[in-house]
């Protein structure tokens, strides 16, 4: 019988480093399938390994999911539990050597939601993927709770924000809007009405550094299908807005490999926070991996 720790920090750092970068990656994007959280953290176990080590850690009361009675596929979504939450907590704390906000209340998430978000996740896993194949440097990954900026008398909330430094210096930042076909015309036109109003303030707050990242920032609008995201991209252009890639969310991730290409660099320290107590984002793709780790983690 594995107990969970009194102090939850002490529970985190008894764990290997694969486990705590599943800590740090779930604190920032919330829930991942254990496919996802395979391709992402313990790419060299098999999925069934990772599934054993993720009911073990459910022991140890560091994780939960979502059982497969909320949904129809049968699918289970791991997230952190209150307690893993709060070592995730601790640890970055520890880390930065700053306080960090409180996590925002724990609330039901509906079944529509959940899916929503799994399929902005799986964006950031073929990302990683990008990374680990060397087709992509390291990149930061800001979730949704993260990127929202408050804009005059309305709010733009990204469904998730993907920070690059070129070796020269520079940051590019995409804004990456997931599309599921729900939102109507008038929906979609209003969305990118938004973003033109967050281009438009940026480009007058140039000289403050957050701001510049933010003027020349794209949205990267990903859809199920390639007719709908034609339509967006036009919607997107009637509105004024310049900076829009569109396309299937499949090709985001390739989209933007062979954009950025393979020798950006993430300097951590160089890269201003976006939100105020911003818990440190996940590096894409950058763990604390040793390769030897495997045979030990499903053993424990």
């Amino acid at each position: 019988m594995i107990e969970m720790a009194k102090d939850p920090a002490a529970a985190v750092m008894r764990l290997t480093p694969r486990d705590r970068a599943l800590i740090e990656v779930l604190g920032e994007v919330r829930y991942l399938t254990a496919a996802q959280i395979q391709q992402v953290c313990y790419p060299s176990a098999s999925v069934e390994t990772t599934r054993h080590r993720l009911s073990l850690l459910k022991k140890r009361g560091i994780l939960t999911f979502l059982a497969h009675r909320t949904f129809e596929d049968r699918r289970a979504f791991w997230g952190l539990s209150p307690a893993g939450r709060t070592a995730a907590e601790a640890v970055a704390a520890a880390e930065q050597g700053a306080p960090q906000a409180a996590p925002p209340r724990a609330s039901a998430v509906a079944a529509l939601q959940i899916e929503h978000l799994i399929a902005t996740n799986q964006v950031f896993c073929d990302l990683c993927a990008q990374h680990r194949a060397g087709r992509l440097g390291a990149f930061r990954w800001l979730g949704s709770h993260h990127a929202q900026v408050d804009l005059e008398d309305t709010r733009l909330v990204p469904d998730g924000l993907i920070l690059v430094e070129t070796p020269e210096g520079s940051v590019w930042m995409y804004c990456l809007e997931l599309d599921q076909g729900t939102m109507a015309p008038l929906q979609l036109s209003a969305k990118f009405a938004r973003y033109r109003l967050f281009h438009d303030i940026a480009n007058l707050r140039r000289d403050e550094p957050v701001w510049g990242i933010r003027a020349s920032s794209w949205v990267m609008f990903a859809c199920k299908d390639s007719a709908r995201a034609a339509c967006a991209a036009q919607l997107a252009i009637r509105c004024g807005l310049e900076r829009i890639w569109a396309g299937t969310a499949a090709e985001v991730a390739a989209g933007l490999a062979a954009s950025v290409g393979p020798d950006t660099v993430v300097r951590p320290a160089d890269l201003p926070g976006l939100t105020g107590g911003i818990v440190p984002p996940y590096k894409g793709g950058v763990l604390p991996v040793d390769e030897r780790e495997t045979r030990e983690e499903g053993s424990q």
